[in-house]
């Protein structure tokens, strides 16, 4: 399960799902299969959290990276990016969690 965040300061990943090349989104959408049938990915290859950040995630395929967080049992994916460094960009990870403070305002 996961949702996508498209109001306010918060883009959507739409745009950048829609430009994947069909290899790589049908790896993202099998990854997304798998969070959904599964509750969740336990290798650390495919998702985890991100380290010093305020409870953000990362679905990973290859370089394709799409930054969420967890709400209920589901996941909100905020940004999507191509990881060509070893360490992810500050504004990014700035970005999903501004996102995911965002979001628990408004539905709380």
């Amino acid at each position: 399960m996961y949702a996508l965040v498209d109001e306010g300061d918060c883009q959507c990943v739409h745009a950048f799902l829609a430009s994947l090349d069909r290899a790589a989104r049908r790896k993202v959408d099998v990854l997304f299969d798998l969070f959904g049938t599964m509750g969740g990915i336990h290798n650390t290859e495919k998702f985890k959290k991100l380290e010093g950040s305020a409870g953000i995630f990362e679905f990973k395929s290859f370089q394709v990276r799409l930054l969420c967080f967890m709400h209920g049992d589901g996941v909100v994916v905020v940004r999507g990016v191509y990881k060509k460094k070893d360490k992810h960009d500050k504004t990014d990870i700035a970005y999903a969690e501004r996102c995911r403070r965002q979001f628990l305002e408004k539905v709380n």
